[in-house]
């Protein structure tokens, strides 16, 4: 497990929080500095997102809000 890479782009690591929770390569520890560096990610893209207003299309920030709340409740199970 390259734990850089997953730091720098855990979506891409892992595609879920749960997929990440359920890893065996990573202690809590680890699993929990990815989480927090996930959280910092998409908390980063929700404020850009939103100073950004593109549109009428909120899919895509519902799905951003959503994947925050499940990162933050793997976060929370962890600890």
């Amino acid at each position: 497990m390259d734990l850089d890479l997953a730091m720098k782009n855990p979506g891409a690591t892992f595609g879920t929080p749960e997929v990440l929770e359920a890893s065996t390569d990573l202690n809590t520890e680890q699993k929990r500095a990815i989480l927090m560096q996930w959280k910092d990610q998409l908390q980063q893209l929700q404020t850009a997102d939103d100073e950004n207003m593109a549109g009428p299309d909120e899919e895509p920030h519902a799905e951003l809000a959503e994947l925050l709340k499940r990162v933050t409740t793997v976060l929370a199970r962890l600890n």
